[in-house]
């Protein structure tokens, strides 16, 4: 049945190609839109154009969006045609891969479209050319003209580029539909920045579609940025929104830790002392936060050296685990990268431009299982890196964008025991707030996680009853489908034939009515679910106790390991002990 519903022809004419190299003034493979595999029919009006290269990688890639990401795309097919769109979603969370979704579904839908990526720095254009390719899209990041060069499907700038060369991204809309992707679009409005605002407006107000990014709301400084609304207060909103507890409790991002260390500042002439806490005014903070970062001093020193120790505690458990410093400017990275050096032994990896992100040593960093990586604050935010897990804050850049967008740095999942990351602080009390804003939604997002999960282990088989009992399955006689009791072997031929083509039970049941079937015969071999050993169990379980004891730790402001501590070590313990365990942990998270 499931062949019968497909169209048999799998490849593409001469005819078909031709017609569509034509119509899109491409040439290269031609490519199902919609996969054949998915029941794509070999038609012109489902057939793009895509580099030989191109479609070799598509065809060992497959997005999968993950429940935000279809909301996201889904939120995007109802928008009004034409009107600008803001996606905020927070740092990690997969906004490329979702927004590139979005252009390739837009791309496809109709003839001579193009598509036009906007970054903040130049490493962030081969970044996204790269996932571009992923989608079967090819992005040109040089040299860019009214028009793309043959076989692309549209190019990436940078904000300064555009605010330079305005008109002629402005002729570039002129000429053809084209949808413009502005990767976090608060960039433009930075200090000494915000003239970019003007050239977005002026090179793309003739843009079919707009689609702009952020990794999360932010107030505007002064004029209002385009393709962007405000609320009464300035702080941009989107139409699709993803926020930090929403990600925690899908377990997209890390709970992260955070250690606010004071500091103490003596004036050796005068002998005058300052303290850095969170009692002091912001404008006392921004002086002393400033002469406490001098990387030779005993204070940065000191917060080096613990969160080298506890990096060396992550590598226990996960071998590969970075940490990052994060720095003011080019000369600070080099002296903290020495301090690093002198303190821990280690030779850290430094990054002091766009530059060096595309250098051996960085890409030799993300392949390796070196510790440190050092990085000015202007390039922190494209440092992609997802082994990093401790975060050493020595910048004093302290806008809750900025923060928000460093310790994102930190809270990517890998699904690893490394399901939280861990950030060293100044005791700025800017710092501060910002970072209780976060805890406060962590405590949140632990709260209603522990709330579902209750609900989820009394609805299923581990109720609180201590009574146990032997169960035994002897089958079955019937199925009811729609109203219809249909034989048993019948049903699960039906039910097999459903979940392939991701259609209803009933519908399938229709079908091979109206076609006179009597009994359905099935149209490939299915495969029943391999079965889990009793080792394969205790480890997923013990994974998620370490996840739900990490969450009670943070409630109660504790180390995970005297959660852990009061009970015997979980290698020792039965798959019903460890059951017990987690409903416990799981029942202390609600009292709080």
């Amino acid at each position: 049945m499931n062949k019968k519903n497909k169209d048999p022809k799998r490849a593409f004419s001469k005819k078909q190609k031709l017609a569509v190299e034509l119509v899109s003034d491409r040439t290269g493979d031609a490519d199902h839109i919609e996969p054949h595999t998915k029941g794509g029919q070999t038609t012109v009006e489902n057939c793009q154009i895509i580099a030989p290269s191109t479609n070799k990688k598509k065809g060992v890639f497959k997005f999968t969006p993950r429940k935000w990401q279809q909301e996201f795309l889904e939120s995007w097919d109802r928008r009004i045609s034409g009107s600008p769109f803001m996606l905020i979603a927070i740092p990690g969370s997969g906004k490329t891969m979702a927004t590139l979704e979005a252009a390739r579904r837009w791309l496809s839908a109709g003839p001579d479209r193009r598509l036009i990526v906007v970054v903040p720095t130049d490493n962030l254009r081969t970044q996204w050319s790269k996932e571009a390719v992923k989608f079967g899209l090819e992005l040109q990041t040089k040299e860019l003209g009214t028009n793309f060069r043959h076989g692309f499907h549209g190019g990436v700038a940078t904000y300064h580029l555009v605010g330079n060369n305005s008109m002629m991204f402005r002729k570039m809309c002129s000429v053809a539909p084209t949808m413009v992707i502005f990767d976090e679009i608060h960039h433009c409005s930075d200090d000494g920045e915000s003239h970019f605002g003007n050239g977005i407006k002026e090179g793309f107000e003739l843009a079919t579609e707009t689609l702009s990014m952020s990794g999360t709301p932010w107030k505007t400084k002064g004029d209002p940025l385009p393709f962007v609304r405000y609320d009464g207060s300035g702080r941009a909103i989107g139409n699709y929104q993803y926020d930090y507890p929403h990600a925690l409790r899908d377990g997209v991002v890390r709970y992260l830790a955070f250690d606010h260390a004071k500091g103490k500042l003596k004036n050796d002439f005068t002998g005058e002392e300052y303290d850095l806490n969170e009692d002091i005014s912001d404008t006392d903070a921004a002086f002393r936060l400033n002469k406490l970062l001098d990387p030779e001093g005993e204070y940065v020193r000191k917060q080096v050296r613990d969160a080298h120790r506890k990096l060396m505690e992550c590598r226990r458990s996960v071998p590969d685990a970075g940490g990052l410093a994060v720095c003011k400017d080019q000369n600070h990275a080099i002296r903290v990268a020495k301090t690093i050096k002198q303190e821990t032994g280690c030779d850290p990896s430094i990054i002091v431009s766009d530059a060096d992100l595309e250098n051996d040593s960085v890409e030799g960093f993300r392949k390796s299982t070196k510790e440190w990586l050092v990085a000015v604050k202007k390039v922190s935010e494209g440092t992609d890196i997802k082994r990093l897990q401790v975060l050493c804050y020595l910048t004093n850049t302290v806008s809750e964008l900025f923060f928000r967008q460093v310790i994102g740095r930190v809270s990517r999942v890998r699904d690893l025991e490394d399901h939280e990351g861990y950030v060293y602080l100044p005791a700025d009390p800017r710092l501060i707030t910002s970072a209780k804003n976060i805890e406060n939604a962590q405590i949140m997002a632990i709260k209603d996680q522990a709330a579902q999960e209750t609900r989820e282990f009394e609805r299923g088989e581990n109720q609180l009853d201590f009574t146990t009992y032997t169960t035994e399955h002897t089958g079955s006689d019937f199925m009811l489908i729609g109203n219809e009791r249909v034989p048993i072997a019948e049903a699960r031929k039906i039910e097999r034939i459903a979940e392939q083509e991701r259609v209803s039970m009933q519908k399938v049941r229709q079908i091979a009515l109206l076609l006179g079937a009597g009994a359905i015969t099935e149209s490939a071999p299915t495969h029943e679910p391999e079965e889990t050993t009793l080792e394969e169990r205790c480890n997923v379980k013990r994974k998620k106790i370490n996840k739900v004891a990490f969450r009670l730790s943070r409630l109660l402001e504790c180390e995970p390991g005297q959660v852990h501590g009061k009970f015997p070590k979980q290698s020792q313990m039965s798959e019903s002990q460890l059951e017990e365990k987690y409903r416990q942990i799981i029942g202390q998270i609600n009292q709080l």
